[in-house]
């Protein structure tokens, strides 16, 4: 289990660095699209469709890493009073019934990303009106990899309720 674990770990947490370096061509594109609106009065017709498919694409691929850090919001109201034991099997007993939505909905948006592709769908947002599949299959891998991390929370909350002496990871 232990090795399945660093496994999924090692890959979101390659995908946390790729998340984090997509903010320095969001702000490239940003900084540029100010100074060429107000500098040289002339507004690109790309930087607002990068902008927020960069964005979007960070912020989707960070959720699996966010997760794994144990930065996602939760309110520890009652888990703050009960055994790390407890909280392990609340956790994984609420991580169990978010898989199986995370597949479901990967799923429907694997269908939604090959529909773009499949009819060459365009953003209509502006004059560059890019191709949508490749932002929409970044979803696709985003929701993945977000199950993949939730499958190894679980495995660690198996292993904190039936091997509490040894590490989860």
């Amino acid at each position: 289990m232990h090795t399945i674990i660093r496994l999924i770990e090692r890959l979101t947490g390659a995908t946390g660095i790729i998340a984090a370096l997509l903010l320095i061509p969001l702000i490239i594109a940003t900084a540029y699209e100010v100074f060429a609106r107000y500098v040289l009065h002339t507004p690109t017709a790309w930087a607002f469709e990068v902008g927020y498919m960069v964005m979007g694409a960070h912020f989707l691929l960070g959720s699996a890493y966010t997760l794994r850090e144990g930065q996602h919001v939760k309110v520890d109201l009652v888990s703050g009073a009960l055994s790390e034991r407890s909280r392990a099997a609340i956790m994984a007993f609420f991580y169990v019934l978010l898989l199986p939505c995370l597949a479901w909905l990967s799923y429907g948006l694997w269908e939604y990303a090959y529909y773009a592709w499949d009819i060459n769908e365009t953003t209509g947002q502006s004059s560059w009106n890019p191709r949508v599949w490749p932002y929409r299959a970044v979803f696709v891998i985003s929701f993945i990899l977000l199950g993949l991390q939730v499958f190894a929370e679980i495995l660690k909350a198996l292993i904190i309720i039936f091997h509490p002496k040894t590490k989860a990871a």
